[in-house]
């Protein structure tokens, strides 16, 4: 079974921040997933959108705190916060706002039909 401890993967550095590629490693193909490591004061070149691709995504603040900015609007993501952005055309960034931070960024572009992933829980906690 893959699993990756994030405090021992590899850090690859790029112009758009300090990455960790993480769906080879995990064996994932149904949707992107990566890890960011950041620091406050850090420069890199992160604000986008994902018009072209449609994707939607989320972002898990593992470690440290983070400011996350979307469309203009600025929100504050501890450690423990996770941040849905499903517009693909909303513009998005975000930065370290405590040293150590590590952000876990899923995405993946809507095939058809939404899909009710959490159904089953609903159902399992009414018995």
């Amino acid at each position: 079974m893959p699993a990756v401890r994030l405090s021992d993967h590899p850090v690859v550095a790029t112009e758009y921040g300090r990455w960790q590629p993480l769906n080879g490693p995990l064996g994932v193909t149904g949707f992107g997933i990566n890890a960011i490591v950041c620091d406050p004061g850090e420069e890199f070149d992160i604000e986008h959108t994902e018009e072209d691709s449609g994707q939607q995504e989320a972002y898990i603040v593992v470690a440290g705190a983070a400011v996350f900015t979307v469309d203009g609007e600025e929100i504050e993501a501890p450690a423990g916060t996770i941040v849905s952005i499903t517009n693909p055309s909303a513009v998005r960034s975000y930065r370290a706002s405590a040293p150590g931070t590590r952000i876990v960024c899923v995405g993946g572009a809507p095939t058809g039909e939404p899909v009710d992933f959490g159904t089953w829980i609903t159902e399992a906690a009414a018995g």
